[in-house]
């Protein structure tokens, strides 16, 4: 997915740990100075199905918006 498409709160696919799995974006941040690049963003995300932190330096992770069914069954489950 490409940077502008992803929103904090939001649902999606991702790979974590090669695997594909649920993934809610907890915040979106700026880095200075981070290797050769003068900014880089970075997400915090949360894992659904382990409660899990994680954080991707790249919106590659990202495979697309959780479905209107896993979101619906996540809501329900009490994850929010």
């Amino acid at each position: 997915m490409k940077k502008d498409e992803i929103k904090v709160g939001g649902l999606y696919a991702a790979r974590v740990g090669g695997r594909h799995t649920t993934v809610r974006v907890d915040a979106i941040r700026e880095r200075q100075n981070f290797g050769k690049y003068t900014y880089s963003t970075v997400y915090d995300v949360t894992n659904i199905a382990t409660g899990r932190k994680a954080t991707f330096k790249s919106a590659a992770k990202f495979r697309q918006p959780a479905t209107a069914k896993v979101t619906e069954n996540i809501e329900k489950a009490g994850y929010f």
